[in-house]
């Protein structure tokens, strides 16, 4: 629900965008004049009501993900008119309204720790190096030049957002090669496709046991399209991906009458579909594990623009004349002019109390600390009150087995991904690892001094020095017993050239 802003409508706030994202809040009933209407299940955009369900603690996120201009455009819903507020001083108000991005950076703050060191892809057999067909394929895994550590964060920081996030593997609907050879010569080759959790319309399973596979699923897209010499439109359209087929629906000359656009064939014999969930109810069913975070934060921005409209008000003091009945003429402000008051008159300006507005900002800085502590690994700042070894250590234990959880989640996503682009090219896939740990608590001076100390006095090896190092992000990713190696054969060769020459034996010439 956009706002209906006065004048013209692209001017200032934009009310509905013209394409909608695909879940609505309410799905309309079915026209009986409509034939796939008649009967609904002939629709393929029909949203099943297990998502309808679970879409309905979008909102929050929506407001987070669209920030200060979806928020504006939605003020109806998130910042309602007061009763009998003007028209005008509504518009000003929404018009003061801003969205902190504590909910987004968050799951941006957790995703670079998942994903503070890069992902590991390499051979199945660690005796041989990686193929160079992968190597260059890690590098550009969407066909648009994206590396596999950039996507892997776009698709986490969706799953953190909405609770999880899909990839299609896909391959160029082209005739196939007859060959890998042929294949590379053409740059076909499969690539990765990034779909939200508000992407997926609905889906099928074989049977109604928890265990059998999906059997289809539908896809809400949105594409464009070239119009005219320089234009173009966005067109919708639905993807049903099937074990043995895929086709593509689009909106008939009715609008509602959907037509089979584009189809093919599946020769992987499953649905090349994979998901990774950072909270995880059912199959495509998740809940966002920073909702009650993103609630706070449409509260914090609900009462920041309260207080920056109040202050805008405050600024404007309204001037009181008591005594006063020449009200038709102007009063003209300034430092050089003077109001000429009866003996029993007086002026004065009236002004809300400062401690409404300290009162406001108090209760903002609260809704901070609260969506501090409720973050993951607690990213906004530190606590300021004193902590016990045990509770930190207890805190640090909880935040990074929520990590663990999402990272080991996702390396089982890529690593499906992978197998599923390995069996599109008939090639054996790498193996996909990535790292888990997630302290960057570094080392400071005094600590990097001590661990040296006990090195020097024996207490610890040179093995155990170099590893806390690593850890402590002192030193870069090497290899600790070859660095070892290397600097016992540098000493080696030091001793060596720092020995004294052994002296030549005398020639005693015989005088005979």
């Amino acid at each position: 629900m956009g706002v209906d802003w006065p004048g013209d409508s692209n001017q200032g706030f934009i009310g509905t965008p013209p394409y909608p994202d695909g879940i609505f809040s309410s799905q309309e009933p079915p026209d009986p004049d409509n034939n796939a209407d008649a009967n609904p299940g002939n629709d393929p955009s029909w949203i099943d009501g297990a998502v309808m369900e679970m879409s309905a603690q979008w909102g929050p996120i929506d407001v987070m993900v669209g920030g200060t201009q979806y928020f504006r455009e939605n003020a109806a819903i998130y910042l309602p008119q007061e009763p009998k507020e003007d028209q005008s001083a509504w518009y000003r108000r929404v018009s003061h309204a801003t969205v902190a991005p504590y909910t987004v950076r968050i799951a941006e703050q957790a995703a670079g720790l998942i994903l503070r060191k890069p992902i590991q892809v390499n051979s199945e057999n660690e005796e041989q190096d990686l193929d160079p067909y992968w190597a260059e394929f890690c590098k550009n895994v969407d066909g648009y030049g994206t590396d596999i550590d950039s996507y892997a964060r776009r698709l986490l920081i969706s799953s953190i957002l909405y609770g999880h996030a899909s990839t299609l593997i896909d391959y160029p609907s082209t005739e196939a090669a007859p060959n890998l050879a042929e294949e590379r010569l053409r740059g076909l080759r499969p690539y990765f496709v990034i779909y939200d959790a508000k992407s997926i319309l609905g889906w099928r399973k074989e049977s109604g046991t928890p265990t059998s596979p999906i059997s289809m699923l539908r896809l809400n897209e949105y594409v464009s399209e070239e119009r005219g010499e320089f234009g173009d439109t966005v067109v919708r359209q639905v993807r049903v991906l099937e074990r043995d087929r895929w086709r593509v629906y689009r909106n008939g000359s009715q609008g509602k009458n959907w037509m089979v656009w584009e189809e093919g064939s599946n020769n992987l014999g499953m649905i090349p579909f994979v998901t990774t969930y950072s909270n995880k109810i059912s199959e495509y069913i998740s809940k966002p594990p920073l909702l009650s975070i993103a609630d706070l934060n449409v509260l914090h921005s609900q009462r920041n623009a309260d207080l920056q409209h109040s202050l805008h008000i405050a600024a404007l003091p309204i001037l009181v004349l008591q005594g006063y009945d020449d009200a038709g003429n102007e009063i003209g402000l300034s430092a050089n002019s003077a109001i000429l008051l009866p003996p029993d008159g007086s002026a004065s300006y009236v002004e809300p109390a400062s401690s409404a507005f300290q009162a406001q900002q108090n209760y903002l800085q609260m809704l901070e600390e609260q969506m501090s502590s409720l973050g993951i690994s607690t990213l906004f700042g530190q606590k300021n009150s004193a902590e016990t070894a045990e509770s930190k250590r207890l805190s640090r234990t909880d935040s990074d087995s929520i990590l663990a959880l999402i990272s080991q989640d996702l390396e089982e996503a890529l690593q499906q991904c992978f197998d599923v682009a390995g069996a599109y090219v008939g090639m054996e896939s790498p193996e996909i690892t990535i790292s888990r740990d997630f302290d960057t608590q570094q080392l400071d001076g005094n600590q990097v001094a001590q661990y040296l100390q006990l090195w020097v006095q024996g207490a610890i090896s040179q093995e155990t020095l170099l590893g806390m190092l690593q850890k402590g992000e002192i030193l870069p990713e090497l290899d600790v017993e070859e660095e070892i190696e290397m600097v016992s054969q540098e000493k080696a060769g030091m001793e060596m050239m720092q020995m004294p020459a052994e002296p030549e034996e005398a020639v005693v010439i015989d005088p005979a």
